[in-house]
């Protein structure tokens, strides 16, 4: 390895001791003012079995980046080479229809920064099973699906 390459990794490694976005620890994912909670290690856990990630189209690219909170410091110390993970949701409307959907739970820096310097942004979708697996907060699903006298997720709306 070069001096500058070993100058340049000193410096990125810095830069990461340094950002208060660089975590250690479990990590999670909160969306919908916290009504979903996420566990992403899991989940990078599930992912980890060998499927091969599939490229998101740019515009599910920029809503996902749009509807986060982006940090600009944080974007160079991200590896955009790790796919983000897509999980299916369930949301009970007021009206009693169940809106199915998915939604980025881990990866939003690193879509940022494949947006920033042009690059694919690939992700790992988890099965409707896995997502149910990752969350550690949601509303309570199978009873509203109960309730409606559905047994299924696939007999409701998708959002």
């Amino acid at each position: 390895m070069s001096q500058k390459q070993k100058r340049k990794n000193r410096k990125q490694q810095d830069n990461r001791r340094s950002c208060p976005h660089c975590s250690s620890g479990a990590e999670t994912f909160r969306y919908m003012d916290s009504i979903f909670l996420f566990d992403v290690d899991l989940a990078r856990e599930i992912v980890s079995d060998g499927r091969e990630p599939i490229e998101l189209e740019p515009d599910d690219v920029r809503y996902s980046v749009d509807t986060s909170r982006i940090y600009e410091q944080h974007l160079d110390h991200v590896n955009p080479k790790y796919p983000g993970i897509i999980a299916h949701i369930w949301y009970p409307e007021p009206d009693g229809n169940v809106l199915h959907g998915h939604v980025l739970v881990d990866g939003h820096h690193r879509a940022a920064r494949c947006l920033r310097d042009e690059l694919p942004y690939y992700v790992h979708i988890l099965s409707e099973e896995e997502s149910r697996t990752i969350l550690l907060k949601a509303p309570d699903i199978d009873a509203i699906l109960a309730s409606l006298e559905c047994d299924s997720p696939e007999a409701v709306a998708t959002a």
